[in-house]
């Protein structure tokens, strides 16, 4: 006697995107890099955004925690060390690593340039970016730039808006 089985299933809509890497309408000066978005939330219905990075040397995030998303980088040129709660990870290209969640991480970039793909899941964190950066006006790495005192208040109080919480050196 032959069982029949109904398997509750659910198609989900595709999502395609192909707007090409070299986009200036989708690229920001951040804190001395060149950040393109590839992929956003909105356009990712949520699931993940991607952005290619381009960084040079001495550009060091603080310490911090994303509560949201995991973010994952892969390198396609140069080198970084990444810091992974209390792994250290040196990424060279082809090298992928993966922050979890509510994980202390920065990195350190080795290399005289850093080109980098930043994978969010889920999306969100883009948003950072997005605010505390400026339109790019070319296609190439910006100056080096330093941070006013003023702006990285604003970045600390918009930072719960985001999930990111700093993680202050020990006195």
């Amino acid at each position: 006697m032959a069982t029949q089985v109904t398997v509750n299933t659910r198609v989900e809509e595709s999502i395609a995107l192909g707007q090409g890497r070299q986009s200036l309408d989708r690229s920001v000066g951040y804190s001395g890099s060149l950040m393109t978005f590839l992929a956003t939330g909105e356009e990712t219905q949520g699931k993940f955004a991607l952005i290619e990075a381009v960084a040079r040397k001495g550009n060091v995030p603080p310490p911090h925690i994303h509560h949201w998303e995991e973010e994952t980088f892969y390198v396609l040129e140069g080198a970084m060390t990444v810091s992974v709660g209390d792994c250290t990870i040196k990424a060279t290209p082809g090298t992928m690593v993966v922050v979890p969640r509510h994980t202390v991480h920065s990195f350190v970039i080795e290399s005289a340039e850093l080109r980098v793909l930043i994978l969010l899941t889920p999306a969100g964190m883009e948003g950072w970016f997005k605010e505390f950066s400026v339109a790019a006006p070319a296609m190439t790495l910006p100056p080096p730039a330093e941070t006013p005192h003023s702006e990285i208040q604003e970045m600390l109080a918009a930072a719960p808006k985001y999930g990111i919480e700093f993680v202050l050196p020990k006195k």
